[in-house]
């Protein structure tokens, strides 16, 4: 009870605070959130055969994508424990809604800086908890109730609590995520219900993974995870990076597994083809001076160049971005790494 204590008692810190925009701080009690950042759907196609994985937590949309492509038994961590509370909340929600409810109060029909708080009065309404609270986990309702009796939603949605600034537009999670379109969804809903799957979350940071678990998985996904390399102790240059996926991580793997070891956004995916001389849209990402900055500072410093460039078990993937620009949508990259025999 003290932990859970201390845990509520965050939550309302966070919820008295303001948003940060481009926070990049990643611990414990950090901001929420409301969706994955990354094409999962795109992503997780590379890996359709994955029967057991274990995956970066966030949101929960890996792991639904490894299950709607087949997985029985699915694995997931992240370092901050509201954003295990929330996957469960989440998880509820799926169960026990209609994909017309879900769709109201999980996103917005469209999404800009500034909007006003009666555009979003739907978005995880005090409404869709009062409607959710009999199924929650205890320890859900433990934190999660006291915010909703004490805050509108919106003030929540506007604070510190959660991560505000990326997208959950229909539209765009449409496109990146499976779930969030009718037919998956009522697919997803139907293989939570039977329960004749397995799937567990972790509260357990990225270094942690090797000793916290200790099976053996046929996929592994890192997400964007290693995107702030740099900030993240003990893989803080590429060369602790690819020693921490190489030399423990890979010690999870069955023989033929394999690791998504890092994902690259518009920037980092332009860098990478640019280091190994592949033709990329001029009129995407490197038509302005700020850009190119961007672009050659990630060749120099980025994951997904710096792994490429230094060894060869990773191999790469491009697939559809999340950015798009005048009806141009950017390729995004994805390295994978596979165990030497």
């Amino acid at each position: 009870m003290v932990e859970l204590l201390k845990l509520r008692e965050q939550a309302f810190k966070l919820a008295n605070s303001k948003y940060k925009v481009g926070n990049t701080d990643f611990t414990q009690y950090s901001g929420i959130y409301l969706a994955p950042t990354s094409n999962t759907k795109k992503m997780m196609e590379l890996y359709k055969d994955a029967r057991t994985v274990l995956a970066e937590g966030s949101t929960g949309a890996i792991g639904y994508e490894a299950l709607l492509n087949g997985a029985v038994k699915v694995d997931l961590f992240d370092i901050n424990e509201l954003q295990r509370l929330f996957f469960l909340y989440m998880k509820t929600a799926i169960e026990v809604l209609s994909y017309e409810n879900f769709i109201k109060h999980f996103t917005l029909k469209e999404q800009y800086t500034m909007m006003p708080k009666d555009k979003i009065k739907d978005l995880l309404s005090n409404e869709l908890y009062e409607k959710l609270r009999f199924y929650l986990d205890d320890d859900v309702e433990f934190v999660f109730g006291p915010l909703f009796d004490y805050f509108y939603s919106s003030d929540l949605i506007l604070s510190g609590l959660f991560r505000f600034e990326h997208p959950i537009n229909i539209d765009y999670l449409k496109r990146t995520v499976s779930f969030y379109n009718e037919e998956e969804y009522y697919k997803l809903q139907k293989i939570l219900r039977q329960e004749n799957v397995e799937m567990n979350y972790y509260t357990c940071s990225l270094t942690d993974v090797p000793t916290m678990f200790n099976e053996q998985y046929e996929l592994i996904t890192l997400d964007n995870i290693l995107q702030t390399y740099q900030k993240i102790k003990g893989i803080e240059t590429v060369y602790e990076a690819n020693r921490f996926v190489d030399k423990k991580l890979s010690k999870l793997l069955t023989d033929d597994g394999v690791i998504q070891a890092a994902y690259g956004f518009e920037i980092a995916t332009d860098a990478l083809k640019e280091t190994l001389k592949i033709p990329f849209d001029k009129n995407i990402s490197n038509d302005n001076p700020i850009s190119r900055y961007a672009i050659k500072e990630d060749m120099k410093n980025g994951i997904c160049s710096g792994l490429i460039k230094k060894w060869d078990h990773y191999s790469y993937n491009f697939i559809q971005g999340v950015e798009e620009n005048n009806g141009i949508i950017s390729d995004n990259v994805v390295l994978t790494y596979k165990k030497r025999k």
